[in-house]
């Protein structure tokens, strides 16, 4: 059965924004022969949710071959690609997507709204396109601010949460004949005018991170997206739980800044982020600032402490995760959200599956939370 291609999934599939005509009117003859293959999409985005593992294996097995980022304190040993857009964005993703709930609501609002605010925005999900590295700000002794211009003084695009993928000009740089592909998330508001904000942390042997270390202001590096990830709605939860290690900080802060930048938001937000040392802590001037409101709890954990340090140290633990973050007793009235190193991931709320949530596992399971309660970046 072929299901009814609304007008969002028109902008999407034919990566346009042409908001406010309706596909079945004026261009309804312009696109007359892409219609079988845009329901096609669209239904087997519904039933790739239904899949088996091996199916979603096989169909991710046709796809440009990329990789999804780890988001660890230490680079990954493979820089393979494949699974990318499988993961963030492919017809297995799509699928998951549209379970979640799909274009529909606030996510179908915030990308009209994108569009009725400022035209079309600068990125697109159907294409790579070329920014300008407008300037670079040193943060720490391996990361750097990497700040991007954007066409016309457009806005992004990006929204709540979302995510975008990243490329070298031509066909650098490479990884076994094919480019490399790289997923990150923005650090500055998605509703920002005129510039998109990366914070990178640079790994000796990573691919993309030293393609990007050698970029000077004038140089171009193409993005794609944005590529949607937790449709969060203000006040949906009246606690959230977050568990974040080393880059994995950054779709944190992109929810957390959101949350502290609305007044009328009154969940309360605890955030439990671990790294190496105290050097390596991420976004920190941004974070003690926030401790002024009553909303929010950061809590830092370290392996390696200074003296008199103020924090937790060690990894983050079943009963740190019982101490600090919402019980699960609480149902839909609270959220966890995880993202860091695979085995942190792993530890905590069991391991991502081919890009997918996967099943609840790990302290979080041994606490009692359950699959809806938990969303893996």
């Amino acid at each position: 059965m072929l299901v009814k291609i609304t007008q969002i999934d028109y902008i999407i599939l034919c990566g346009s924004c042409r908001s406010g005509k309706d596909p079945q009117k004026s261009e309804s003859r312009a696109i007359l022969p892409l219609l079988p293959t845009m329901m096609m999409l669209r239904n087997a985005a519904i039933r790739a949710t239904t899949l088996p593992s091996s199916r979603i294996s096989l169909m991710s097995s046709t796809r440009i071959s990329t990789q999804v980022r780890q988001y660890s304190a230490t680079p990954s040993k493979k820089e393979s690609n494949s699974g990318l857009y499988l993961a963030l964005g492919g017809l297995a993703g799509i699928g998951a997507w549209y379970a979640m709930g799909g274009f529909n609501g606030d996510i179908k609002q915030k990308i009209s709204q994108i569009s009725a605010d400022n035209g079309e925005p600068a990125l697109s999900n159907s294409e790579f396109r070329p920014f300008v590295l407008k300037d670079i700000k040193k943060y720490n002794h391996d990361s750097a601010f990497y700040i991007f211009e954007l066409p016309d003084n457009k806005k992004s695009g990006m929204f709540v949460a979302s995510a975008l993928v990243v490329r070298g000009e031509g066909d650098q740089p490479s990884k076994d004949g094919k480019p490399v592909v790289r997923p990150y998330t923005p650090v500055n508001p998605p509703d920002e005018k005129g510039r998109l904000e990366l914070l990178i942390k640079h790994y000796p042997n990573g691919a993309m991170t030293s393609y990007i270390g050698d970029l000077k202001p004038g140089d171009k590096l193409m993005f794609k997206g944005p590529i949607p990830k937790f449709p969060y709605k203000s006040n949906q939860f009246e606690e959230i739980g977050m568990i974040a290690g080393g880059t994995g900080i950054t779709p944190m802060w992109q929810l957390i800044d959101h949350i502290a930048s609305d007044k009328n938001d009154k969940t309360k937000v605890t955030l439990l982020y671990s790294n190496k040392t105290e050097e390596d802590i991420l976004l920190r001037e941004k974070f003690d600032e926030l401790k002024k409101d009553p909303r929010f709890n950061i809590v830092y954990f370290l392996d390696k402490a200074p003296k008199n340090w103020q924090g937790e140290t060690g990894f983050i633990s079943k009963e740190a995760v019982d101490k600090y973050l919402p019980k699960a007793e609480a149902g839909e009235k609270a959220h966890i959200f995880v993202c860091g190193p695979p085995p942190q991931v792993k530890s905590i709320a069991g391991p991502k599956v081919a890009g997918q949530q996967g099943e609840i596992g790990g302290v979080l399971k041994e606490l009692g939370f359950k699959s809806e309660q938990v969303f893996k970046f």
